[in-house]
């Protein structure tokens, strides 16, 4: 799989990172959403996700959007929680912005640094 999971080293309990590489498509990001909801992963002290797209080349097109937020509606846990996108890719960020602009019962945010990331989770 293209995405790797890891406790954030300052808020191990709070933040999840996922970590996509390489190729990612849709498919594989809902995948992993499952794994994490299945697995236990977003335990209820998980107050966000940080999905760090720096470093792969993301398969999504609108269709392929709005049936990943289809899926996020749809999960409770997922809308409870922070969903930071850290993005460097002019391409890429449309999607999170889009998500923050047009879906306000979801909490989906765009950002150029982890660090600004983590400032919104933890006291946005």
């Amino acid at each position: 799989m293209s995405i790797l999971y890891r406790k954030h080293d300052l808020y191990p309990e709070s933040i999840l990172v996922r970590d996509f590489i390489e190729k990612v498509s849709v498919d594989e990001i809902i995948k992993s959403w499952e794994t994490l909801i299945k697995g236990g992963m977003l335990h209820p002290s998980v107050k966000g996700v940080i999905n760090n797209l720096s470093a792969c080349d993301l398969q999504m097109d609108m269709g392929s959007f709005h049936t990943l937020l289809d899926f996020i509606k749809r999960n409770e846990r997922l809308k409870e929680i922070k969903l930071a996108v850290v993005c460097n890719n002019p391409k890429m960020i449309v999607f999170p912005t889009l998500g923050y602009l047009e879906e306000k019962e979801l909490h989906i945010k765009p950002f150029s640094t982890e660090e600004a990331a983590v400032n919104w989770i933890m006291n946005g």
